[in-house]
């Protein structure tokens, strides 16, 4: 079972898991194996289609390159550190475009010899309870930890202990998701507010926030709100369009997510006949868009068909025009 990534060992696991890309077969192929071997190729590609790379859309790669830069900023910054702010729909794609940006950075640090010792923790990953206090905001962190809360812990001798123990880890990376049901207009969900701004001055760390139609939910109103617009970058997660200039990035990332399916009688770019039908069906939403097109690979991996079968849930198109291109991460 997948652990949440809420928690250090959670955290870990999803840094640390690789999942080799099943090795490319014919049909040919996959007819002459053994009933289970036949079996167990059709889950590994299944399990790869859903948990293996994200894609690499040029939002994705916008966003990785702000974080990245404010992360080197912050290095020499003791004051008034810098962050990112990461806004956009419901199911538009931020939790996985944050965590797997972390992910990477995490990974990165690894292949370059930066791991640290055993009790260091370079991201933390915490997300916003609703109607959250100063005192649940840092149970959140401590809970990432591993800390016991004692009941008599005040909320000043929380943040002390929450703090000394990122800096003890060397914490460089800080991801607060659910950001926006921090609402300035309610006062302990200003306090819990205040309460991050002064944890980002009590230990190292670049903050990114993530949430829903931050602008709009409170998050950035008032004294308080201008502070943090002052510090954080918002960065934008749009859907996509499929008109004028905008088609191209929209049938890039329909196959992209058409070569992630692992189907074996797919054929290249056929997805492309119907794009403006799954632009309509899914209203340019990434998640919703990868949601619909895995549960459809699934059933054809399933059934052994073994090809996307659009035209019986659109209807009969004209073949497209080749010549796109694609990027996974």
């Amino acid at each position: 079972m997948t652990q949440a990534i809420n928690t250090r060992e959670g955290w870990s696991s999803f840094v640390s898991e690789t999942l080799d890309k099943p090795i490319p077969i014919s049909r040919a192929e996959l007819d002459a194996l053994s009933p289970a071997d036949r079996a167990m190729n059709r889950e590994a590609r299944k399990q790869f289609m859903i948990r293996g790379p994200v894609v690499n859309t040029a939002q994705f790669a916008a966003i990785e390159t702000e974080i990245l830069r404010r992360l080197m900023l912050n290095q020499y910054k003791s004051q008034g550190k810098l962050g990112v702010i990461v806004s956009g729909e419901p199911n538009i794609g931020k939790t996985t475009t944050v965590s797997h940006i972390a992910r990477r950075f995490e990974r990165r640090r690894r292949d370059i010899g930066r791991a640290g010792g055993a009790n260091s923790v370079p991201v933390i990953y915490v997300s916003v309870p609703p109607s959250c206090t100063p005192k649940l905001m840092l149970g959140e962190f401590a809970h990432f930890l591993g800390l016991p809360i004692r009941p008599h812990y005040n909320t000043g001798e929380l943040m002390n202990t929450v703090a000394s123990v990122i800096a003890a880890c060397g914490t460089e990376l800080i991801i607060v998701d659910e950001i926006h049901n921090l609402n300035q207009k309610y006062k302990q969900m200003g306090g819990a507010s205040d309460t991050l701004k002064q944890l980002s001055e009590k230990c190292p760390g670049t903050f990114v926030y993530a949430g829903v139609d931050v602008e709009a939910s409170g998050l950035l109103d008032g004294t308080r709100g201008r502070q943090i617009s002052s510090r954080f970058q918002i960065m934008h997660l749009h859907t996509f369009e499929n008109i004028g200039k905008s088609k191209t990035a929209w049938a890039d990332l329909l196959v992209a997510v058409e070569s992630s399916l692992g189907l074996i009688d797919q054929q290249p770019e056929a997805i492309l006949r119907h794009a403006s039908h799954l632009h309509t069906a899914t209203g340019g939403v990434i998640g919703d868009l990868t949601g619909m097109l895995q549960m459809l690979a699934i059933d054809a991996i399933d059934s052994g068909a073994e090809r996307l079968d659009l035209d019986s849930v659109f209807g009969t198109v004209p073949a497209p025009v080749s010549g796109t291109a694609s990027a996974l991460t």
